[in-house]
Order: C-alpha cells, then sequence, then structure tokens
C-alpha cells in the first residue's frame, strides 16, 4: 500500500515537469514555423566581395543563391562551391548577415606563366590550374612550352610530372634572383632562356633543383670578366659547361667602324 502511494506522489510531482517540457516544445516548434514563414528572413542583399578579376555578375550567376528563399535555410555550402569551380576562385566563403543578407567573400587566383602546348595557349597559376584558355590579353608573364601536346582545359589542374618539372625550374631560378623568359620541357630534359639571350640546359626533372642554384654565380662571374655567356649547360651540376658569345657592345662597335669610308691621304 506504501508503494503505490508512493508512486502516486512521484508522478504528481513531474506532472508540472511534463506540463513545462510539452510547452517549451510546442513553443519551438511555433517559432521553427515561424522563422520558415516569416517573410522577413527572405534574402533582402546578395553581397560579393573580395573579387578584382571575375565579374560580380559572373560570380553571382554562378552562386545560384534563390532569391525569395529564407536565408537561412539556403545551403551556404552548395552555394561556395558552385563559385569555386569558377577557375580564377581560389577560396570562397559564404556567411548568412541577419536578419536576411548573404555575403560571398572570395580570394582570386593570378597567373604565374603562359602554357604553350600543341599550338595553344592558356593562362596557368601557381598550382597549375587552368584559368583562362586563349584568347587573353598580351602578357609578359613567362612561357611554358611543352611538347608533346596536352589538353588545357579551364578549371582543370595540370598534374603532369613535365609541367611540374618547368614550374620548379621557374621558382628556383627565381628564388635565386634569375628571371626566366621562357621554360621548355621536350619530354626529356627542361631547359630555360633568360632576357639577356642566356639559354641555360637544366637536365631532367630530378636534375632541376641542383642545377638551377648555379647560375647566378656563373653569370656574375661572367659579368665581372667582361665576358658574355651564351649557352650554360648544368646537366651535370658538379661540371658546368659555359659556350661563350661576343661581346655585343664591341661587335656593334667594330662593325660600325668597319663600315666607316676610309679617307685617302692626298
Amino acid at each position: 500500500m506504501s508503494t503505490r502511494r508512493r508512486s502516486r506522489r512521484h508522478s504528481s510531482a513531474l506532472r508540472p515537469f511534463w506540463f513545462v517540457g510539452s510547452a517549451a516544445l510546442l513553443a519551438a516548434v511555433i517559432a521553427g514555423y515561424f522563422a520558415i514563414t516569416w517573410p522577413g528572413f527572405a534574402l533582402k542583399h546578395l553581397r560579393v566581395t573580395g573579387n578584382r578579376i571575375v565579374s560580380t555578375s559572373e560570380i553571382v550567376e554562378r552562386a545560384q543563391v534563390k532569391r525569395n528563399a529564407n536565408v537561412w535555410l539556403q545551403n551556404t555550402g552548395a552555394i561556395a562551391r558552385r563559385v569555386a569551380a569558377i577557375p580564377y576562385i581560389l577560396s570562397v566563403r559564404v556567411t548568412r548577415v541577419p536578419p536576411a543578407d548573404i555575403v560571398i567573400t572570395v580570394r582570386e587566383r593570378h597567373p604565374l606563366a603562359v602554357l604553350r602546348s600543341g599550338g595553344k595557349s592558356a593562362l596557368v597559376d601557381r598550382a597549375l590550374r587552368v584559368l583562362q584558355a586563349e584568347p587573353f590579353e598580351p602578357t609578359s608573364l613567362p612561357v611554358f612550352v611543352l611538347k608533346p601536346a596536352v589538353a588545357l582545359r579551364p578549371g582543370e589542374f595540370l598534374t603532369q610530372q613535365r609541367i611540374v618539372a618547368m614550374r620548379t625550374a621557374l621558382l628556383s631560378l627565381r628564388v635565386h634572383g634569375v628571371a626566366a623568359t621562357e621554360i621548355e620541357n621536350d619530354g626529356g630534359d627542361v631547359s630555360a632562356k633568360l632576357g639577356n639571350g642566356v639559354h641555360l640546359l637544366l637536365g631532367d626533372e630530378a636534375n632541376v633543383t641542383a642545377a638551377t642554384p648555379l647560375v647566378e654565380p656563373i653569370l656574375t662571374r661572367f659579368a665581372l670578366l667582361g665576358r658574355f655567356a651564351a649557352t650554360i649547360d648544368l646537366r651535370s651540376p658538379s661540371t658546368p659547361v659555359v659556350t661563350e658569345r661576343r661581346n655585343p657592345v664591341r661587335s656593334r662597335a667594330k662593325a660600325k667602324t668597319s663600315a666607316q669610308p676610309r679617307r685617302r691621304n692626298p
């Protein structure tokens, strides 16, 4: 008898909590319905920031944000993935701003070089993503020349080791103070051309990082001696071979002197 009495007392004590819990659940349902249906949460402003190369209109078009939908129910991850598919986009962040705004913040990629392959050209960035196929504005960027040809589809990442080797050569030369205007990989050895006309033979892909630090010291030494290099063969880094060329200033001066008519003595 005492056990039944205690059970009834326990149930009586819990009734207020059941009521409070039910009321809280009902309030949550009402609030959720209100949040979904309230017109105040429908998209009011869509802003794009961080873009300099890609137009705002292109980003908005790719984002496919639903204009009349509740901003808190829109899939920001899907929006970000659609925008990230634009070749020039490096990263995307999509945020909601109460009560009803969405902000798309992007970071853009920048061209590293022009890649020429099979008679076609495209801009590629440091990650070797194809940013844009021709036509594009004339540029002073260094040129990668690749043989045999590969497909150059915007948005794709070029992972072929031959292309990676050319990027390695370009960046390694830069680190050591040498600016290449053209890097070529014919499927075997990597070579480079400098703005002063010097031709570098860097060897196979495994040899590039060992060869590039030697270029600047050789050029400096030749300049101090008043000599001019035509080709620097670094395919064997321990024994570089340098082919010289004539001093272009002296050659022009000599040619000018020889072209002048000689005066005859009376």
